[in-house]
């Protein structure tokens, strides 16, 4: 089950420097405007299996991952902790909340140590009014997240080795073909044991589709795996 309690917050400095203008959504703002919002970010520390938020909690932020990976977990109707997508540097997520219900709508929990950084809701929707672009980026976003989620409760019902091309696919948007998890945390997305992860895994490393590594999966053939998870 998901570690509920809430983790302990280390705060550290309040003007990161550069993390906003290297992220794609907010590369089109001006430079005064970047300095502006660096002023009011701040930066988090929380440990592996921390909560950064919890399902319900007022959303008085949105949330970028600095360093490590943050996972939004929701509790199925099964019972278990259903992971609905995975986030690394310099993602952007707790966003669903941002329109409409302004409580958290999952939970967001650190799946390694990791650095966040915190931005007022009120201070980003400032930012939304006056410059639109940033507002088609987040949209985007948004967009994208909400499909992922949409598309994991959809393979739920699908065989394990569906589920688990899905999960791979899902996170080579977010990672690209190099994608620094491991077999466990695979399972753990795609609602699987650990062991029956590996057989498949097994049987995609001999098609020549994935290889692994310590920490790390890399996707051989992607174009493949898509042809794969369209079988009927």
């Amino acid at each position: 089950m998901l570690n509920v309690p809430r983790s302990k917050v280390h705060p550290t400095s309040a003007e990161p420097k550069g993390l906003l203008a290297s992220m794609e959504i907010f590369r089109r703002l001006p430079v005064e405007a970047l300095r502006e919002a660096e002023k009011t970010i701040l930066e988090k520390k929380y440990s592996k299996g921390d909560s950064i938020f919890l399902e319900g909690d007022p959303a008085d932020y949105v949330w970028f991952v600095k360093e490590g990976h943050v996972k939004a977990v929701i509790h199925s109707a099964s019972g278990r902790d259903m992971t609905l997508c995975m986030n690394g540097s310099q993602a952007l997520f707790g966003s669903c909340c941002c329109f409409g219900k302004r409580t958290y709508a999952c939970n967001g929990v650190a799946e390694t140590d990791v650095t966040i950084l915190a931005y007022p809701i009120r201070e980003f929707f400032g930012l939304l009014d006056r410059y639109p672009a940033l507002s088609r980026a987040v949209v985007e976003e948004l967009s994208k997240r909400l499909r992922q989620s949409k598309n994991m409760q959809a393979f739920e019902q699908e065989t394990v080795e569906k589920r688990i091309l899905h999960v791979l696919l899902n996170l080579v948007e977010e990672f690209g073909t190099t994608i620094p998890l491991t077999r466990r945390e695979i399972a753990e997305m795609a609602g699987t044991t650990v062991e029956t992860c590996i057989r498949t895994f097994s049987k995609l490393e001999g098609e020549g589709l994935v290889s692994t590594a310590r920490g790390r999966i890399v996707i051989r053939n992607e174009k493949d795996l898509t042809e794969r998870i369209e079988e009927r």
